[in-house]
């Protein structure tokens, strides 16, 4: 973008002689700066596209970081008892300890594994809630909850000894460790309406509250083998009402209303966790999840 300051930009005439010397006003990339114009040539610049990078205020919407940023390693998902079995587990603390806390040293039985990966930080973690399929009764599920942060201190026999670093409560014997999830979680993905149609509900809120409500973080029983990935954008709807009939007696179930919406963050191959963006009604464990109309990425937009 040029703006020409005085007479031509190409320069005035003075004495019968045209000098070559102007002032241009440049703009490149939001500055400014002032340049000579000289009756030389000019530098050609060849421009091609190029990708840029958005910065998260730009995108629409996101996520705030704070809101989500204890699921990095607060809670973890395992999708079956045989690979919880094969966790590292606590045995015992010190002279049979059966509760440890900050400071205290406790034995792990892990087998080789963390003999060989001394230096990996570690997260201890307390088994929970177990999530099944509503119909099939399919083991989608064991949730995880953090309750501590330990280091390798050596290895006796078939043991490995820990130190507790810190403790959200006291560790007990059966507790899992898990390597502390290093990488950031993404939180600048493109909100998406999922390819295909999607039917399922809310499994639970990780968080132990009853009733759902805006920013509360859900439990959902989709997950990647139904197509859902991080942003997409699903559509909250209260479970259909049952009620008899006054005259015949019957039990007539009413459709269930709209009552929100919500983006998954992070998500497992039969589960996912998601905030809810939107709730226009109180919602619960139990409440429809489904594919929304694609208008709904307008409406989020332009909030």
């Amino acid at each position: 973008m040029w703006a020409g300051y005085g007479g031509s930009a190409a320069g005035w005439w003075r004495s019968g002689m045209r000098v070559g010397l102007g002032l241009a006003l440049v703009a490149i990339v939001g500055s400014v700066y002032a340049a000579e114009e000289r009756d030389e040539a000019r530098e050609v610049v060849h421009l091609s596209p190029r990708v840029r990078e958005v910065p998260p205020s730009e995108t629409a919407p996101t996520i705030e970081r704070q809101t989500v940023a204890p699921f990095l390693n607060e809670y973890r998902l395992i999708d079956s008892r045989a690979t919880l079995d094969d966790t590292p587990y606590v045995v015992a603390g010190e002279e049979g300890h059966q509760l440890i806390g900050s400071g205290d040293r406790f034995y792990v039985r892990a087998g080789e594994e963390a003999a060989r990966s001394r230096a990996v930080r570690r997260a201890i973690y307390r088994p929970g809630s177990v999530y099944h399929d509503p119909e099939s009764d399919e083991l989608l599920g064991i949730e995880l909850r953090a309750v501590g942060e330990a280091r390798w201190v050596r290895r006796e026999g078939d043991l490995d000894v820990f130190e507790v670093r810190k403790a959200r409560q006291e560790i007990r014997p059966g507790d899992r460790l898990l390597p502390y999830r290093e990488e950031p979680l993404s939180l600048t993905f493109s909100p998406h309406v999922p390819d295909r149609a999607v039917d399922g509900e809310i499994l639970g809120v990780p968080e132990g509250v009853n009733y759902v409500g805006r920013h509360t973080i859900v439990t959902l029983d989709l997950g990647r083998r139904n197509g859902i990935m991080p942003g997409a954008v699903l559509a909250l709807d209260a479970s259909p009402a049952q009620v008899s009939d006054p005259l015949e007696g019957d039990t007539l179930h009413l459709a269930g209303e709209p009552g929100g919406m919500a983006m998954v963050f992070e998500s497992f191959e039969r589960v996912s966790y998601a905030l809810v963006m939107e709730a226009s009604r109180p919602l619960e464990v139990g409440d429809g999840v489904s594919t929304p109309e694609r208008s709904v990425l307008t409406s989020l937009e332009a909030r």
